[in-house]
């Protein structure tokens, strides 16, 4: 399920939160989900972070799939060695529970991860596709919202290219 993308924590607090600046790029990106019908997943690990800030109702929950974290999660996430992502002053904690998010997608063979953790979580799952660890994408809020986003290798949407190039046409 290569089309399948999993939230991460601050993506949600993110689009539930209007007050927050990328609210906007995260409402965009759920709705396209919606129309691409692409599944939404929610890890058990996520359901405990947000629900620390506010509770799991205020989520679309029947537009999203719950899914446990299990010990082919775990095994995967293990295989990260999180010493090496590690940046000064990074919270040990967070940096796991990105690992374990991350294992846990690449586990179910999803496509995507989408955060507004641009300094962590995008750095950490870019980092381990880059290196041939992981076949994840991260998407992060701060680069607005995109289609390009959405393809396996960043590749421009035809009919955006088409747009583009009309820029350049002369009469």
């Amino acid at each position: 399920m290569r089309n399948a993308v999993q939230l991460d924590t601050s993506f949600l607090i993110t689009l539930a939160d209007p007050r927050r600046d990328r609210h906007g790029t995260a409402k965009q990106f759920f709705q396209q989900f919606l129309k691409e019908r692409m599944p939404m997943a929610v890890s058990a690990i996520v359901v405990a972070e947000f629900c620390r800030r506010q509770e799991l109702g205020t989520l679309p929950l029947e537009q999203l799939m719950l899914v446990p974290f299990n010990h082919e999660d775990a095994v995967i996430a293990a295989g990260f060695d999180f010493k090496d992502l590690k940046a000064d002053g990074a919270d040990r904690q967070a940096l796991k529970d990105d690992l374990k998010i991350i294992g846990q997608a690449h586990a179910r063979n999803f496509g995507f991860v989408i955060t507004d953790d641009a300094a962590t979580m995008f750095r950490y799952c870019e980092s381990l596709r880059k290196a041939g660890r992981t076949h994840l994408r991260g998407i992060k809020l701060q680069d607005g919202f995109s289609l390009e986003a959405l393809t396996d290798n960043g590749q421009r949407d035809f009919p955006v290219v088409m747009e583009a190039a009309a820029e350049y046409l002369t009469e």
